[in-house]
């Protein structure tokens, strides 16, 4: 298995994390609802801003984005549905400008009773230039990630309960076939409310990837115990774990971890979060696609260790409207030849305009 550098995208499903999780308006009862409009500017750094073996450069590239969503939550349902275009142009000549547009609807709904939901996920990406100016499958046409994921949970006490949950997360390309896949997963998560403000969960978690035009697959095992809650006026989750993948190619294992604080003062908010996840090249490198291959790597499957450092702030100017900054650092760590891709960059002028509906 050959392995090949993923493409940074920052942006890409960052309009999600605008949607605010406190509502501004009721339209019935036990309904809430928004939409938005964002624009935004975005600086990415890397030392391999070609994404080649041969010609590693130095570089980086500059993106501006458009973005609309809406929110809605009802007793039983909630939908989220966003979409956002990007232009983005590159400090190396050999690069052409690209553009892009992505977008995605979530739905949640209660089944029967309230311990039982059903959360569906769609996502596409279509390109509408030939990324890097290369004649590759991956650089062009739509990628879409279809996911079916019931949720039950079992209570058995006010406090206390387990869930049980089922994923099936289908990728597809339009014109590469190289990278569509199939993973299928079962969950088990215990809790417990420690207090009013402080949540258990210990979870484990089996996948099965088949990459569908080629005889790899393998299984993911993950084992995770985390801690989240309110702390000050802020909220927090502590997750540590261990993470096992079994291949025809051989094993692989570790620690991973996501640590994050959200603080709240006046009108703002501020951020950090850091993480350690393994990933591969159908779904793409943490919350990143991967697009941007090289000609001789773009067929190859890809699955990296990501470790990633976000800080993020945002600032309501008014109740409707919201200025978003970050900067992030982002190095992925390759399985099979501890190849190392560091990158950093940051998202400055975010601005977000919240309509009451």
């Amino acid at each position: 298995m050959k392995l090949n550098k993923c493409y940074m995208r920052l942006i890409e499903i960052g309009c999600l994390g605008l949607i605010p999780s406190i509502a501004l308006a009721n339209d019935l009862p036990g309904s809430v609802s928004e939409s938005y409009v964002s624009f935004g500017l975005s600086h990415t750094q890397s030392d391999n801003i070609t994404q080649s073996y041969t010609d590693k450069q130095s570089g980086y590239e500059q993106q501006a984005d458009l973005g609309v969503g809406y929110y809605n939550q009802t007793a039983t349902n909630r939908t989220a549905l966003d979409y956002a275009a990007y232009y983005t142009t590159y400090s190396e000549d050999s690069l052409d400008n690209e553009g892009d547009v992505s977008g995605s609807l979530n739905i949640n709904q209660q089944l029967f009773s309230k311990n039982l939901m059903l959360n569906l996920t769609h996502y596409r990406r279509t390109y509408l230039l030939d990324k890097a100016g290369l004649d590759v499958p991956d650089n062009t046409g739509d990628r879409d990630v279809f996911t079916v994921n019931p949720v039950w949970t079992i209570p058995y006490s006010e406090r206390a309960g387990v869930e049980l949950d089922y994923d099936f997360t289908a990728t597809r390309y339009s014109d590469d076939d190289n990278q569509e896949s199939n993973r299928n997963g079962v969950g088990v998560t215990w809790y417990n409310a420690l207090n009013a403000k402080a949540r258990l969960d210990v979870s484990t978690d089996v996948k099965k990837i088949d990459y569908l035009s080629s005889d790899f697959d393998y299984i993911q095992t993950n084992v995770n115990t985390s801690i989240n809650g309110q702390l000050r006026k802020g909220t927090y989750l502590v997750q540590v774990g261990y993470t096992h993948l079994n291949s025809d190619q051989g094993d692989e294992g570790g620690a991973i971890f996501k640590l994050s604080y959200s603080y709240q003062f006046s009108r703002q908010t501020l951020s950090i979060s850091a993480q350690r996840e393994l990933s591969d090249s159908s779904l793409g490198s943490g919350i990143d696609a991967e697009d941007n291959s090289n000609e001789s790597a773009s067929d190859d499957v890809e699955i990296q260790w990501v470790d990633r450092i976000d800080l993020q702030h945002q600032f309501y100017i008014t109740n409707r409207l919201s200025n978003s900054n970050s900067l992030y650092y982002q190095q992925e760590t390759e399985v099979v030849d501890d190849d190392v891709d560091p990158r950093w960059g940051g998202n400055v002028f975010q601005f977000t305009k919240h309509q009451k509906n």
